[in-house]
């Protein structure tokens, strides 16, 4: 049995896949690369079917699952205690897998590990660190609730008994989907974050594009699958919805402003008062700055009180 099981899910991204395969295979650890081929029609499989290496296992979906339904297929599949996440437009750097199997082995308690990584604008890298810091299952749960630390895919290894106990990835999120599956899973045990750069994002017009196109939406079905935003946490529900709005406004993508304020304002994220949701934005950004550091997330116990609305 591997130490490792990498998970790597793709859709239609024949011309990238050979990067993130011979990233995984590069790795010094002993690991097991699980390809899900979320039913794409550019030729994917056919690659698929002529690679030869043993560590390989191909797994060809009959429809597309989606993010999240092509990495559970991935995690049922998985013979490792450990699995690591890698999407296809991404790529592991040295000792993205040993670093948080070292991590894991010394601290039981957790059942997460996230790393940095070096993220391309356009052509331009740029290190986007984490902070170095463990993080107790309640004190982790508040700060991906509050988004103070950030969540990718491609970062995210986990412990494969907790990640079934916590249900997977949501099959109706295709965003965000990678943290709301890291808030259930909080509750079976903490996270250790990673100031070490071991993987890389690339820049994508395509995916840029997306982004804007997708936020509200996606923002609103994020909320469906947790709605302490509009409830228990109301003023950080009214910050995320805020924030996209304010996107819009700066990016100049005036129609989409409109669009989504109605659907923002239909799913309770946004009230009547601007000037309330003004002072909600605000608050939560302060708060999110003084809690950004190592020593300041050192000191979660969990959501304030003074959060809860």
């Amino acid at each position: 049995m591997p130490d490792i099981s990498v998970v790597l899910t793709t859709h239609n991204r024949r011309a990238l896949l050979p990067r993130a395969i011979a990233s995984v295979l590069r790795q010094d650890a002993d690991f097991e690369l699980i390809v899900v081929d979320d039913a794409s029609t550019d030729g994917t499989a056919s690659d698929l079917a002529a690679v030869g290496d043993p560590r390989i296992v191909v797994h060809v979906c009959d429809k597309n699952l989606g993010p999240s339904g092509a990495r559970n297929a991935g995690l049922r599949l998985a013979r490792a205690p450990v699995v690591a996440f890698l999407d296809s437009d991404d790529a592991y750097l040295e000792r993205r897998l040993s670093a948080p199997l070292a991590a894991l082995a010394a601290q039981p308690g957790i059942v997460c590990v996230l790393s940095s990584a070096r993220k391309y604008d356009r052509d331009r890298p740029r290190e986007a660190r984490i902070p170095d810091v463990t993080l107790p299952p309640e004190a982790f749960e508040w700060a991906l609730t509050c988004d103070l630390i950030p969540v990718e895919s491609t970062g995210i290894t986990v412990r494969r008994n907790a990640a079934l106990a916590a249900g997977g990835f949501s099959p109706a999120l295709r965003r965000t989907e990678d943290r709301e599956f890291l808030i259930r899973l909080s509750r079976h045990g903490g996270g250790r974050l990673l100031p070490d750069v071991l993987w890389e994002k690339f820049w994508s017009e395509e995916g840029l594009s997306a982004e804007w196109r997708t936020a509200a939406a996606g923002l609103v079905a994020y909320v469906r699958e947790r709605p302490e935003y509009v409830t228990r946490f109301a003023k950080l529900g009214s910050y995320l919805a805020t924030k996209i709005l304010v996107g819009h406004i700066r990016d100049g993508h005036y129609g989409a402003l409109w669009r989504d304020y109605r659907l923002l304002r239909k799913a309770g994220l946004i009230g009547a008062d601007p000037l309330r949701a003004l002072r909600r934005h605000r608050e939560v950004r302060r708060y999110r700055r003084a809690m950004s550091s190592a020593e300041a997330l050192a000191t979660l116990r969990g959501a304030p009180d003074a959060w809860r609305d």
